[in-house]
Parts: structure tokens; C-alpha cells; sequence
């Protein structure tokens, strides 16, 4: 429960990622090989000149933490939550139900009016 609010996910399966995590931590926390020196005759002309910037040897740790969350956040998301999905409707007054029923809606009719006297069952 969030809030109070019982969660469902519509794709539950999608949750199975999550354990993908720490492959992903470990994966970010590899450097990379050093590279490779080459002898370049034109670049006798650099030799004096000192490096302003060193980049680190690894991802700092507020860096790392925040791709992983937000690696976390996108499979939350691919699972498609659903807040209260089998509470009461919100509100006190007539419901509006609106159905499609044209021939493109025809394979999923079934489904559709299932799904429509569920909605009447939850608004009482």
C-alpha cells in the first residue's frame, strides 16, 4: 500500500528486472582498460604541456546511485502500476459509461463487456 492506496501492476512480470540491479551496479562500477600509447611523431609538440583535468577512476558513488535508481524507477514504470484498481468509484453521483462498438471493436467484445459490468459493479 501507497498512501494508503492498494497498488496493482498491470504487467507484474516486468518486476523480475529489478534483480537485474546489481549486474547493472557492478556493470557501472567497471573502468575501463587504459589505453593503448601510441608514438606519434607530430606529437613532440605537446610534450610540455600538462593536463588541466584527470577524470576519476570511478563513478562517484552519488552518480552511481542516482542511475540506479533511475534504472529502478523505468522498470516501476514498465510494469504499468495501477493505484486502487479494485476499490469503489470515486464520487457519489451517476455513472457515465462510454463503449465502442464499432466493427474495429468487434475481437475484444467479450473482454469489453466484461470489463464494462465490472464498472457497474463497483459503482453500485
Amino acid at each position: 500500500m501507497i498512501f494508503g492506496w492498494p497498488i496493482v501492476f498491470a504487467s507484474p512480470w516486468v518486476l523480475f528486472a529489478l534483480a537485474s540491479l546489481p549486474l547493472l551496479w557492478w556493470l557501472l562500477r567497471v573502468t575501463p582498460p587504459a589505453p593503448r600509447r601510441e608514438i606519434f611523431p607530430a606529437i613532440r609538440l605537446l610534450l610540455g604541456l600538462t593536463a588541466t583535468a584527470e577524470t576519476p577512476a570511478r563513478t562517484p558513488w552519488w552518480l552511481l546511485a542516482l542511475r540506479i535508481l533511475a534504472a529502478a524507477l523505468v522498470i516501476l514504470g514498465l510494469a504499468r502500476p495501477v493505484l486502487d484498481a479494485g476499490g469503489r468509484l470515486p464520487g457519489g453521483g451517476p455513472v457515465l459509461l462510454v463503449i465502442d462498438d464499432g466493427w474495429a471493436a468487434a475481437p475484444g467484445g467479450p473482454r469489453r463487456i466484461a470489463a464494462a459490468t465490472a464498472v457497474l459493479d463497483r459503482a453500485e
